[in-house]
């Protein structure tokens, strides 16, 4: 049994969770169900992460201290997990005070190994993003994530000597051969170019800051917020009995985060001497009209209301199935709207409520697989189960979930097309009873592999459909929508 540390970002607790904060979580959860259905010991971290200058402004037109806030905040995250149906081992809060006790030592640490010094900095900051942007960051004067332009800000902070530990141990190099592996190659590509353009010192506290964790040695500073959220998945291990073992074997983000978790989280653990997480793969964004989903633009979709109208397997299908994991794509009500009629309802749910109903209008007695392996309509690449396992397999674990999801569908399509051309009804009709079971328990047996394929995306509807396998008792898996 091979162990696996999966991580989600930890999200920023300002507002409430948006789909956004979805996308990532199904996906870590959709690998994560994969992997233990391969026999692998996984542990999947989420999380919140809970300090910071924009969660103490939040708090204050709230009325509340900066940690009531977050804790009446956090139970909604919790809540997105639950009602998406994602399996996560830990849930990791930053305000937990162990985590902001090794924080704190990891820092000491860095400033004895000679990677941190005191500067003063002057630089166009992003208070949407809490972090210094350069002139070649902006899209016409504006910082391009939250459309609005950066004040011009001055404090004296400890840096955090990124251009001298990356190029002691070579970290372009480390990046390029794969030995810290960046994903997808685009992504990959971006960090290399940004590198090689230049490296400059990064800011590691703030002084204007009060919440959030003391820099050590100097209390009139707190640590700088993402550093503090980069740490939560070095502290977990330590943190809990039974948790998970560094280094972690995937870290998924947003492309939008990449930079912190390819370049400053690696060059933070070498300056230390720890082991460096063995990838980082960046997705892209949902959008909406063009722009990305955000909280702060407020163009967001509202999980839990998809999901009371779609349900949870419908919401976690469509948003993976609608634009390849690594990409950005548009993403709307409509769309998963229509996933749902096409792909869910006329596809895989028509597809088993006809072929129960035909095996007991007809009185079928299924046959095994095996006794099938010569019937003349086998031949198909696509229904070629050991073929199509190991493909979908192979795509899950790339993170292609897209392709994963397209060749199931396309299977679906196959067998609904092979019902069309058989024509069950016209064999039982001429009293053909061999080949009227030979053509049923072939789709039969396929759909008890579709339980399996469907299984880590859709995993609600998984048991549906094997219980009604077994009972012989077809129900709607996927009801109309009312109109």
């Amino acid at each position: 049994m091979s162990k696996y540390y999966i991580t989600t970002p930890i999200y920023y607790v300002n507002d409430v969770p948006h789909l956004g904060h979805a996308y990532t979580s199904i996906a870590a959860d959709v690998l994560a169900r994969h992997r233990k259905i391969k026999g692998d010991d996984v542990f999947l971290l989420t999380g919140t992460d809970e300090h910071g200058a924009k969660i103490a402004e939040a708090a204050k037109k709230a009325g509340k201290s900066p940690q009531d806030f977050v804790d009446g905040l956090v139970p909604k995250f919790e809540s997105l997990c639950k009602v998406l149906n994602i399996q996560y081992n830990q849930f990791f809060r930053t305000t937990n005070p162990k985590h902001e006790k090794i924080v704190q030592e990891l820092i000491g640490k860095l400033k004895d190994a000679g990677y941190i010094e005191k500067r003063k900095y002057e630089g166009l900051y992003c208070v949407g993003c809490e972090k210094f942007l350069t002139k070649d960051d902006l899209v016409e004067g504006k910082c391009p994530d939250h459309k609005t332009a950066p004040v011009t800000h001055s404090e004296e902070n400890y840096f955090f000597l990124l251009t001298k530990i990356a190029q002691e141990k070579d970290l372009y190099g480390l990046i390029k051969s794969d030995k810290f592996k960046v994903s997808p190659v685009a992504r990959k590509n971006e960090v290399l170019g940004k590198i090689k353009a230049g490296l400059e010192d990064v800011s590691i506290s703030r002084e204007s800051v009060e919440w959030g964790v003391k820099f050590p040695g100097d209390e009139k500073q707190t640590v700088y917020v993402w550093v503090d959220a980069l740490i939560n998945y070095y502290s977990a291990t330590k943190i809990y009995k039974n948790g998970p073992t560094w280094p972690a074997d995937l870290h998924l983000v947003g492309k939008d985060i990449l930079w912190f978790h390819a370049v400053i989280w690696p060059a933070m653990l070498l300056a230390i001497g720890e082991k460096l997480p063995k990838e980082v793969f960046a997705h892209g964004f949902f959008t909406i009209g063009g722009y990305k989903m955000s909280k702060t633009v407020g163009n967001v979709l509202d999980p839990g209301e998809l999901v009371e109208k779609f349900g949870a397997d419908a919401v976690r299908y469509a948003i993976l199935r609608e634009f390849p994991f690594g990409e950005d794509g548009d993403i709307s009500e409509e769309k998963i709207a229509n996933r749902y009629e096409s792909d869910l309802s006329n596809g895989i749910g028509n597809l088993l409520q006809r072929t129960l109903s035909m095996v007991n209008k007809y009185d079928v007695k299924i046959k095994n697989s095996d006794s099938l392996k010569d019937i003349p309509f086998r031949g198909n690449d696509m229904d070629d189960f050991q073929k199509l396992n190991k493909a979908i397999s192979g795509y899950i674990e790339n993170l292609n979930f897209f392709s994963a999801l397209n060749s199931i569908m396309l299977f679906v399509k196959v067998l609904n097309e092979f019902i069309d051309q058989s024509q069950p009804w016209k064999l039982a009709k001429e009293n053909k009873n061999d080949e009227l079971s030979d053509a049923l328990s072939y789709v039969y047996n396929s759909l008890s592999d579709i339980v399996g394929y469907i299984d880590p995306f859709m995993p609600e509807t998984s048991e549906k459909m094997k219980k009604q396998l077994k009972d012989l008792k077809p129900e709607p898996l996927f009801p109309r929508l009312e109109s």
